[in-house]
């Protein structure tokens, strides 16, 4: 089976610290199919903007957008994620946060063979498995992937661009990220 193209959108608010940490990481897996990492920053913070800039230069498969500061009255969260879905070139996305612990290089290919045609959702199971259990309870009551979350989880595209998402729990799986 072909690896699956796979979007990563990664949404960040004054965390440019752990961003700094994640993005390298990122940025230099191990994966067989396409990836690019979208950056979503919440705040639109100048000095994060100028670094994301200049490492596109270096890495293609790297872009950046913002939340617009004059958004008002809009739940950011799911504002940021609706930006990077629609800025996705792939059908597939890994969402996650910007404090996550990456395993090894290669989990994204553990996490990507689970894409099939029967599943809309992949929940990560990490190292945190309990607390990603709970959130993903309640992720999948509602699909409210705008919620803040800690997770790791992979879904469709056109999933986080419906307004109200909705996955039946047969079309939602688990995958161990972690080996």
């Amino acid at each position: 089976m072909c690896p699956v193209n796979v979007s990563i959108v990664v949404t960040c608010e004054e965390q440019q610290l752990e961003l700094r940490c994640l993005l390298p990481e990122l940025l230099s897996m191990q994966y067989d199919g396409e990836y690019e990492v979208i950056v979503v920053d919440k705040i639109h913070d100048k000095d994060l903007k100028e670094w994301l800039e200049e490492m596109e230069v270096h890495f293609p498969h790297l872009c950046h957008t913002f939340c617009s500061p004059t958004a008002k009255g809009i739940d950011v969260h799911r504002f940021a994620l609706t930006l990077g879905a629609k800025a996705a070139n792939y059908e597939w996305i890994v969402v996650m946060p910007v404090d996550a612990l990456l395993p090894d290089k290669d989990w994204l290919s553990r996490f990507t063979a689970c894409c099939t045609d029967d599943v809309d959702v992949v929940k990560g199971i990490g190292r945190r498995s309990l607390w990603h259990r709970l959130m993903f309870n309640i992720f999948r009551r509602k699909l409210s992937v705008f919620a803040p979350m800690s997770s790791i989880f992979l879904c469709r595209r056109s999933l986080l661009l419906q307004a109200n998402p909705y996955v039946p729990k047969g079309r939602i799986t688990f995958c161990p990220i972690v080996k």
